[in-house]
């Protein structure tokens, strides 16, 4: 992944805990202003991306009808936390 300035930028401004302020899509590019996060539990700790409303919808839709269908999870198992930055 090619990081900019943006990426990295740390301060005020919606998603600044997270250090992104971008949309973290990777499927393709996204620059819309990322508005919801989802927090994963991982093997070595917590993971938080931030999403554009897009994108956080489809992440979450991923998950419940293709992922957990062949997953011995649920849905609390992979996802620690979710919802609107700021919120």
């Amino acid at each position: 992944m090619t990081r900019t300035q943006d990426d990295t930028k740390v301060g005020a401004g919606i998603g600044a805990d997270f250090g992104n302020g971008r949309c973290m899509w990777d499927k393709s590019v996204c620059v819309d202003v990322p508005t919801r996060f989802v927090t994963s539990d991982l093997a070595d700790g917590k993971e938080a991306e931030v999403f554009c409303v897009r994108h956080y919808v489809l992440t979450l839709a991923h998950l419940c009808q293709v992922h957990l269908p062949l997953c011995e999870g649920d849905f609390a198992g992979h996802v620690v936390d979710h919802g609107e930055l700021g919120a």
